[in-house]
């Protein structure tokens, strides 16, 4: 049905105004392309492509807009309505998203102040991987407006913090290795380490994507490699083929797909699959961990034990 506009005509639904939860929605998808604008204009000029001083510049702007995106959700919350997003997740979200812009922004004020000449390979390389999780977010705000498909993206964001982990240790293993004067170090250590920082903001977008999908029922699927689980079907397949697993099997696999790439620890697995009463031989965790093993690791995947603390999926 159409609705009126301010004069009494009637407006086509494609062209009615956006509700609110709708509203929130675009707000983030517009934080999110603001990141992305930032984060290309950074690596441009990282890679020469551009002048310091004016990415900085464009930059500053993005991080303008950004910021008056992020009031408009912060003050949307005082408002009580209904949300396609809970108010605390939403709050959570749009925090993180303005402080990987605000990242992004301090590397390419850093760039000009520091006045850089030449610019360390694993500068670049750091600010690759923040382009590429810039890219993530948004998709993963774009399908979050459809409910739809999140989980991918939040797996990718949990990969490329892992990545920017270890881009920045071989970082500082060359600039202390004293091929570099004493200021460089301590120039570039300072660009590296905000670089980095911003892939765990974005990482905490992902916990926070994670939690708010399982908390509402709204996770739909899980795909790692070859392996597929199927939420609501309550359905495991490998290369298209379903899987026979029990219910401990299933939960066991659902927590590690969850954390793919992260260690779960033992107590936590043992805990919300046997129930926090259990107090039985741990060895039985073990035991269904390696009949997991034989079920699901032919769909590209491995299941590997941590000592002292737990297991950790991974893609094989």
């Amino acid at each position: 049905m159409a609705n009126p506009d301010r004069r009494g005509n009637a407006v086509p639904p494609e062209h009615s105004p956006p509700s609110g939860s709708e509203r929130d929605l675009e707000l983030l998808i517009e934080l999110t392309a603001a990141i992305v604008g930032a984060a290309e204009a950074l690596l441009a000029a990282l890679e020469k492509r551009t002048d310091a001083d004016q990415a900085w510049q464009l930059i500053r702007e993005l991080e303008h807009k950004g910021d008056a995106v992020a009031r408009d959700l912060f003050d949307g919350l005082m408002v009580p309505r209904p949300r396609a997003v809970q108010p605390e997740a939403l709050k959570a979200l749009t925090g993180y998203l303005d402080d990987v812009l605000d990242a992004v922004e301090a590397a390419a004020a850093r760039l000009v102040i520091y006045r850089i000449r030449r610019v360390i390979p694993a500068a670049r390389e750091l600010a690759a991987v923040v382009l590429e999780s810039a890219h993530e977010l948004q998709m993963a705000m774009r399908q979050l407006q459809r409910m739809q498909e999140v989980f991918p993206h939040a797996r990718a964001l949990h990969r490329l913090e892992n990545r920017a982990d270890d881009l920045l240790r071989d970082a500082i293993e060359i600039l202390f290795s004293g091929r570099m004067n004493a200021k460089d170090v301590v120039k570039w250590k300072d660009i590296c380490e905000i670089l980095e920082g911003s892939t765990d903001r974005c990482e905490d977008i992902a916990n926070v994507l994670e939690t708010y999908l399982v908390q509402t029922g709204r996770e739909d699927r899980l795909v790692a490699g070859r392996l597929v689980m199927d939420i609501g079907r309550h359905e495991v397949t490998v290369g298209g083929v379903p899987v026979a697993l029990s219910a401990k099997e299933f939960e066991l696999l659902h927590l590690l797909l969850r954390h793919q790439s992260k260690v779960v620890r033992r107590e936590r697995l043992l805990q919300e699959v046997w129930g926090e009463d259990y107090f039985g031989d741990t060895r039985t965790l073990d035991t269904h961990i390696g009949w997991l093993r034989k079920k699901v690791e032919s769909g590209g995947v491995r299941i590997v034990a941590v000592r002292g603390i737990g297991y950790r999926l991974d893609l094989a």
